[in-house]
């Protein structure tokens, strides 16, 4: 057998051998990639992922970021990311069952588990990711450069039911503000900058018990309507402005 073999090599070409060596590369390279696309993991998993930027901030309360973020878009719009983000995976995967060579069926036995999974209520869909902007630098030809550099803090996991029930809580304050700054203790903390100015735009400088029009902002308070001592909060419905008249007035009849 073996002396036929040889013959057979001492009689073929210098090119025959070569072609002989081509084809059992590629035969054994096809090889390969189908026991390869067996075990391969074809799709992955769907997310929704959101960038927060934190840059600046000591001790940001990660949850308020997520209410705040909650607030925004509402229960119903939620739910329609997820349906639309779902649909748009489905979508690809079976184009890829379609267009595979190999092993059709068992790709589509992997989608179909994925999907079981994906539509649990407790599948993680929804990530936040906390992230900080740093500034950097390198040197070249004796200069600094500055560049920018995104680190992740922390991420945050949620499924739809976690954030449709958390919609639910914020849907009984009428959205007015996060969880944790409506339910805090020392409210009168509350009282940003940036919340008093939008109260003092929204009610135009003008006092709103006798009418009084304060473009300078002198006598100018925002104050609350129900009072923090009877349970008042430290939200846009539960504030006004009032001139200095007024205000000390309704601190008066207070006593």
């Amino acid at each position: 057998m073996l002396d036929k073999i040889e013959m057979l090599i001492a009689n073929a070409s210098l090119t025959e051998i070569y072609i002989t060596i081509a084809v059992l590369i590629i035969l054994l390279t096809l090889i390969i990639y189908i026991i390869a696309d067996f075990f391969s993991k074809p799709f992955k998993y769907p997310h929704i992922i959101t960038d927060i930027d934190i840059s600046g901030k000591r001790k940001p309360s990660y949850e308020d970021y997520i209410d705040e973020w909650i607030i925004e878009h509402r229960g119903k719009e939620i739910a329609q990311m997820f349906n639309d983000e779902v649909a748009i995976w489905e979508s690809k995967c079976q184009k890829y069952i379609k267009r595979a060579w190999f092993w059709k069926k068992r790709k589509g036995r992997i989608f179909k588990e994925m999907y079981a999974g994906v539509m649990n209520r407790d599948y993680l869909m929804f990530r936040f990711v906390f992230f900080r902007t740093q500034t950097r630098y390198r040197q070249a030809n004796y200069k600094k450069y500055a560049y920018k550099v995104d680190n992740v803090e922390t991420t945050y996991r949620y499924s739809l039911q976690d954030l449709l029930e958390i919609d639910d809580e914020l849907e009984e304050i009428d959205y007015e503000t996060t969880r944790q700054k409506y339910y805090a203790k020392n409210q009168r903390k509350l009282m940003t900058k940036e919340l008093r100015r939008r109260i003092i735009e929204r009610d135009n400088y003008t006092c709103q018990n006798c009418g009084k029009y304060m473009p300078d902002e002198v006598g100018l308070h925002v104050d609350h309507i129900v009072s923090i001592k009877n349970g008042g909060k430290t939200v846009e419905s539960n504030l006004q402005v009032l001139c200095d008249k007024c205000n000390l007035s309704k601190g008066a009849r207070r006593k």
